[in-house]
Parts: structure tokens; sequence; C-alpha cells
């Protein structure tokens, strides 16, 4: 896929982060300072967006809330006990995996990627406008237009924890929902609408050990048992985006296309899904422009790291979808073949 790198962004830390300076032997007087040690293997990167061994007043505070500090509702992120047992919410924001290389740390929520009071999304409507405009979420522009005093030109965000998002259907064949709309209104008159699909990656597994540790300030964490569940990228992913950006195509308001927010580490996965496509040079009706973030440097304990744009890229909804239907990256059907008939010889 064609890529556009951000030069002013961290790629690689040289140090190792600051919540793991601490040795999974650490001695007690330093764990009672405010650290803990971690797990040595797969590990939480943040809950409830701290650092799962900050022990700050922020950060436990944060914890008992069980509030998302990024949309300030109840975490999404919950256990789904049987016959009537006690719901835990664990607040996990993201996770981090034990490579060959070190640890890859993953955005596990996308909620996560509304840091800064939906940062990502304005920066999107930045780009498709050209410049920055005054914006409103549902209720702030509800209360300015009782009052009369929304601006001659801003932008309203409808979706998510403003207003609802925006259901689409043909009854009795498909139905759906676009996660925001960016609308620019001028003059009273809505001028351009933005779609914005906002997407991360669900895990696999269990990690609750690991966090009762973090919860419970044990002396020592097991690994989480958590891993990633990629094959939501073709069975899920893909397709949505595929069918949401098409309907786009058709849309008058939609003159700068479509935006995709996602963590880089996901995005890498749809790479090698749909292999390269052409690149667009600039937003347009019926062009796909995905914006990838990241985790921000380490910070001190009751900080929140920040959110970081790692790329942009911008397609062709079309290209991107005939890349996805052209089966460039799936197995070849002589290994379906050959599958069939090791199958039939074993049994």
């Amino acid at each position: 896929m064609p890529s556009h790198r951000c030069s002013h962004v961290l790629w690689l830390s040289t140090s190792k982060p600051l919540s793991r300076r601490i040795n999974q032997s650490a001695p007690s007087s330093l764990i009672k300072k405010g650290h803990m040690p971690r797990a040595k293997g797969n590990d939480l990167c943040e809950i409830f967006g701290y650092a799962p061994d900050d022990r700050s007043n922020p950060a436990r505070k944060q914890w008992k809330s069980q509030d998302c500090p990024f949309v300030g509702n109840t975490c999404v992120k919950h256990s789904h006990p049987q016959d009537g047992g006690t719901v835990v919410v664990y607040g996990t924001c993201s996770v981090a995996n034990k490579t060959r290389n070190g640890l890859e740390e993953v955005i596990v929520c996308p909620q996560r990627l509304y840091a800064g009071k939906y940062e990502t999304l304005r920066s999107c409507a930045i780009d498709a406008i050209g410049h920055p405009l005054p914006t409103l979420l549902a209720n702030d522009y509800s209360k300015a237009k009782r009052a009369k005093r929304l601006p001659e030109d801003f932008v309203v965000f409808l979706g998510q924890n403003s207003g609802s998002e925006v259901q689409l259907s043909n009854p009795g064949i498909i139905q759906l929902s676009l996660d925001w709309v960016l609308v620019r209104v001028t003059a009273g008159v809505p001028t351009l609408a933005v779609p914005c699909e906002v997407q991360s990656i669900d895990t696999t597994g269990n990690y609750h050990s690991s966090w009762r540790a973090y919860a419970e300030e044990k002396s020592s964490v097991p690994d989480s048992k958590h891993g990633m569940n990629w094959a939501n990228v073709w069975k899920r992913l893909i397709p949505q985006l595929i069918l949401k950006s098409s309907i786009a195509t058709t849309s008058q308001l939609c003159k700068k296309g479509m935006y995709f927010i996602l963590p880089d580490r996901v995005y890498m996965q749809f790479e090698k899904l749909v292999g390269k496509v052409p690149a667009s040079k600039a937003a347009g009706h019926g062009v796909l422009t995905v914006m990838t973030y990241g985790l921000g440097p380490d910070v001190l304990p009751g900080q929140i790291r920040p959110v970081e744009l790692r790329r942009q890229d911008r397609m062709s909804s079309v290209d991107f979808a005939k890349a996805f239907a052209s089966g460039k990256q799936m197995p070849l059907g002589s290994q379906l073949d050959q599958k069939v008939i090791e199958i039939l010889q074993g049994l």
C-alpha cells in the first residue's frame, strides 16, 4: 500500500519503557515508592489509560471509577460471566506482545484513539477541509442551536458518544452504521460529510490473572495469556470498510471520500492481506484516507501517554476493494486440494 511516513514521529525508543525499568525481582522498597514488577512475557500495556504498574493517585482513582479516561463513560472492556457472576471491568486499552524483536505494543480498544478529546477526528476534519474550523459534539451543537449562537462555519461530530451513529439500511437486506460522520455546516447548510471508521483489534485468550495481579498490587505478575484476533481483519474489518466506503462513493456530501483511523500495527495486517494499492494524491470523491496511530513516548507516573500519527495513506476505494477481492494474498486453491486429499487419507 502507498505510505507517507511522518518524520516527527518517534518510531523506536532507544530506552526501555519507564514501567519496565524495575526488574521482576524488584525489592519491596522500590515497589513501595510507586513501582511494581512487570510480566516477563506478554503483558498488559495500559489499564484505564495508565501503565498497569502506575500506583499514583490519578491512576488508582481512574481504576476505581471504572470509567474510560478518553470518553468519560464506563469502560466497555469487561468480562462476560455466566450464571449471574460478577462482572469485571478490565479497562484494558492496549497490550504488549513479546516477539523476537522485543515487546510490540498494540492498541486494543478503539476508544483509546479518542485521546485529547477526539484529536484524531479533528485531524481528519482538518485534512479534509484544508484548515481548522470550530468543532462541536452533538450536545454542544444542540445547545448552541437553541441559543442561536452557532458559528457561521463549523464542523459537528455525529457518532459514538455524540448524538448517535448514522444508521443506514436497505430493509430486509442489510443494515449498518457509520462510526462517525463529521459534518461541515456553513451558513446553516451541511456542505460536506466526512465518514470516519475507527477500529482497533480484539484479543483472544484470557488476561485475568495478569490483570488481577496489577489490581491487587502483587509482588509478582504472571504473563498475560492473551492473543490477537487477527482473523477479524479479513472476516469483519475489511468487508465493513469496503461496504461503508462504497456507500460514501455514491454520496453527494462525501466530497472528500472516507477516512479510516486505526492502530498502525493493525494496518500492517491489512497490508499483508490486501497488498500494494495505487496511491491517490489527495482526499476526494471515492478516495479512502487511512490514518494510523501508535502510543507516544513513555511518561511519568500519573500521566497518560499520547497517541501519535504514524502514517497517512490514500487510495481509491474501488482499488482497495479490488485488491482484497483479487485473493493474491490468500492461500492457493491447490492447497485446498491437497488438504482434502490428506484428510481423506487420514480417515
